[in-house]
C-alpha cells in the first residue's frame, strides 16, 4: 500500500527559498521557507564532490533543488507501515565566513523527541494525515546528518549539525531523510482524498 507524499521544491544556489509540495490526490501548494541569520550563505547539491548523483528523489533544475518522492522508478509514493530512507538526499555547502548550525522543522508538524515510528532518532517531524473517511495516519520525518544523527529542530528546540565556514575543514554536510509511516491497519484508505500534508518546511541556518 502506498501513500503519496508529493514533491518538495526549494530554491537552490545561495539559499533555500519558497517552493511547492504536490500530493498525488490534488494540486496543493506548500511553501518551503528558510530562517536564521546565516541562511543566505547556504548552497545545495544533489551529488557528491566527485559528481556522483545521490538519488532519483533529488535533482536541481534551473537552479532549484527538488525533492520528489511520488514517482521513483515504477513506484508511486511511500509504503505505509514501513520506513523509507534516502541516504544521502542532498548536500549542503556553507559558503559563508561563519560556522553555522543547520536544522529542519515544519510549522505543520511537531518536533517529537519521543518518536514512536522512527524511535531510534532523538527527534523527528511528526505529522498526521487524514483520508476521505476521516481516518488518520501518522508520518514521521527524520532529517539526519552524515553520522545518522537527527537534525530536526527549530533553532531553539531539537537538534542541529554544525558546518564549518567556507575554507574550513568541513563546510559540507550530506543530509539524509528517513520517512516512517505508521501501520494503518484496515481502516486508512490512501486511494481517497488525503488532507493534512505538511504545508511548510523550514530550514534554519544560524550562527554557530
Amino acid at each position: 500500500m502506498l501513500v503519496g507524499l508529493g514533491t518538495i521544491v526549494a530554491g537552490g544556489g545561495a539559499a533555500l527559498g519558497t517552493g511547492a509540495f504536490s500530493s498525488v490526490e490534488a494540486d496543493r501548494t506548500v511553501s518551503v521557507a528558510v530562517a536564521g541569520d546565516e541562511s543566505s550563505a547556504l548552497a545545495f547539491d544533489t551529488s557528491d564532490a566527485d559528481g556522483n548523483e545521490y538519488t532519483e528523489a533529488s535533482s536541481i533544475t534551473n537552479g532549484t533543488l527538488e525533492l520528489a518522492f511520488d514517482n521513483l522508478g515504477n513506484s508511486s509514493g511511500i509504503n505505509v507501515g514501513a520506513q523509507t530512507t534516502f541516504s544521502p538526499l542532498f548536500r549542503t555547502i556553507n559558503n559563508g565566513s561563519n560556522s553555522v548550525n543547520l536544522s529542519v522543522y515544519s510549522k505543520d508538524g511537531t518536533i517529537q523527541t519521543s518518536p514512536t515510528i522512527l524511535d531510534s532518532y532523538d527527534a523527528v517531524i511528526e505529522n498526521t494525515i487524514t483520508d476521505g473517511n476521516s481516518n488518520s495516519l501518522t508520518i514521521e520525518y527524520a532529517f539526519t546528518d552524515e553520522n545518522d544523527n537527527s537534525i530536526v529542530g527549530d533553532g531553539t528546540n531539537g537538534f542541529s549539525v554544525s558546518l564549518d565556514a567556507t575554507g574550513g575543514s568541513d563546510p559540507n554536510e550530506e543530509v539524509s531523510l528517513v520517512i516512517g509511516v505508521a501501520n494503518p491497519g484496515s481502516s486508512f484508505d490512501p486511494s481517497t482524498s488525503i488532507s493534512g500534508y505538511l504545508s511548510e518546511v523550514t530550514v534554519v541556518a544560524s550562527s554557530a
